[in-house]
């Protein structure tokens, strides 16, 4: 537990400090960059896929339906790749948030758990 003085010292460091170097903002914003990354390769292959049904969609017999995936072989090569990466699961970055003055708890029942997940994306958790 912090005490008011020592959150105080950490709030007027953080204060004076340039936020680009304050190592809870640095792993924030690679987080952040990840996340980016990461959405806009599943938009991505999110689009090639909903292409690929479609030429999928059209074909008319077994052989056809061959040659569409032959011809799409780059592209089931990544969606499987991209579909393994999935499984590994990305730590979620952990803010000791209470040395800013930010207690957790209150904040999660002032605004709904719910609201705090879904709002930033990763979990809204106190070390």
């Amino acid at each position: 537990m912090h005490t008011l003085s020592s959150v105080r010292d950490s709030v007027t460091k953080f204060q004076a400090e340039p936020l680009h170097d304050n190592p809870d903002y640095v792993v924030l914003q690679q987080a952040r960059r990840h996340a980016d990354r990461r959405l806009a390769e599943v938009r991505y292959v999110a689009k090639q896929m909903q292409q690929l049904y479609q030429q999928l969609d059209k074909t008319r017999n077994y052989q056809e339906f061959v040659d569409v995936l032959m011809n799409n072989r780059a592209l089931l090569r990544e969606v499987f790749t991209l579909e393994k990466n999935t499984a590994r699961r990305v730590a979620t970055p952990r803010v000791q948030w209470s040395k800013y003055g930010v207690d957790v708890e209150a904040y999660v029942i002032e605004r709904g758990r719910s609201a705090v997940g879904a709002a930033c994306g990763w979990g809204f958790e106190d070390e």
